[in-house]
């Protein structure tokens, strides 16, 4: 994992120009354009990435880019900040996703907190209705069960599902399913 820098921008065009990869994001569809690559580029960039907290996933043995992963939003879908992660489809089924994620949640637990008051769904506090436990959150399309295995093989719960309109055609809906990291939950 490293963090995503200028150079990165063959690598994401790439990576968002797989029709297989981009049907399981939030836009639903690759990308069209450069200009849209280079604009995804540039939210990961400095001054823009203290806006989320993302990485390029890349092998060890050479360092080429092969995955994008982390967390784009502070407060997603359930309140608590979304995490997610991309392969290249040449580089799925090898284990990599629930490597990153491991290695993800570890930073992520890692960082420095402040304490701050934020609305998260109910199905993802335990208990009397405090939270006690704090949670990153991930979502997935309902259909994509090999996405779902890697959040539950890593500690991940799920926590609820909901439907919204589908952006790879809006007049559908889909199913979405949030799971719940906590700390220490980690496998």
């Amino acid at each position: 994992m490293r963090p995503m820098a200028e150079d990165d921008l063959e690598f994401l065009r790439s990576l968002r120009s797989e029709p297989e990869v981009m049907i399981w994001s939030t836009q639903g569809r690759p990308d069209k354009y450069i200009e849209q690559t280079k604009e995804s580029l540039g939210l990961r960039l400095p001054p823009n990435d203290v806006k989320g907290y993302d990485w390029a996933i890349c092998l060890s043995e050479t360092g080429e880019p092969i995955g994008l992963g982390g967390t784009g939003m502070w407060s997603g879908e359930l309140g608590w900040p979304a995490m997610g992660y991309s392969f290249l489809k040449a580089h799925w089924g090898k284990g990599y996703a629930s490597e990153f994620l491991k290695g993800f949640l570890d930073q992520w637990w890692s960082l420095p907190r402040n304490e701050v008051e934020i609305s998260v769904d109910k199905n993802t506090v335990r208990g009397d209705g405090d939270v006690k436990e704090e949670c990153v959150s991930a979502i997935t399309i309902g259909d994509h069960v090999a996405s779902q295995n890697v959040l539950k093989k890593c500690g991940m719960e799920f926590a609820t599902s909901w439907t919204e309109p589908d952006l790879r055609d809006l007049s559908q809906e889909v199913t979405l399913h949030g799971f719940v990291a906590r700390k220490g939950r980690v496998v």
